[in-house]
């Protein structure tokens, strides 16, 4: 029974010691744990009747990157080439097929009524593997250890215009 009573009078001071802290802190903790924040940079083009807006949406999670999605929307707006939708869809398809690899999609969506061409590609850092994010051209993004600030700075240094979610 002695030994009985040192083992539990051991395990409380254990527990007890171990939960110091205030609740306060261990929530802070948590949500340093859970943060999770959003950069999503915009950069439009217009050009020979051609509309570009591209915008990257990059997830961060305890300013470590987790996600990208890059999209390309075209938009024609030029008459001429709107009458040659056809050869300039045929044209875009010919460099963009659809594919799907683990951590890694690619889309594209088209409007034929709005002469839109819209390109997505979905890249989940941790699925997707070393050589894939390579034959991307991300290869470095694994080992990437910018923050979402140097990020947001960098992109608008390229002109585009970002913002924190």
């Amino acid at each position: 029974m002695k030994k009985l009573s040192i083992i539990f009078l051991s395990l409380l001071t254990i527990v007890t010691i171990t939960g110091c802290g205030s609740t306060e802190e261990k929530e802070e903790s948590k949500d340093q744990e859970r943060k999770e924040q959003e950069l999503v940079c915009t950069n439009t083009e217009n050009e020979d009747g051609l509309n570009i807006e591209e915008v990257i949406s990059m997830t961060y999670k305890n300013d470590k990157l987790k996600r990208m999605t890059m999209e390309v929307n075209t938009k024609i707006t030029d008459s001429t080439i709107q009458e040659n939708w056809q050869e300039f869809k045929a044209a875009m398809d010919e460099d963009n097929q659809e594919y799907s690899k683990e951590g890694i999609d690619f889309k594209v969506d088209v409007n034929d009524q709005n002469y839109e061409y819209k390109t997505i590609l979905d890249i989940d850092i941790e699925k997707a593997s070393e050589e894939d994010l390579e034959a991307e051209d991300f290869g470095n993004l694994k080992d990437d250890n910018s923050t979402l600030e140097e990020e947001k700075k960098s992109a608008e240094e390229d002109g585009y215009i970002c913002e924190i979610r």
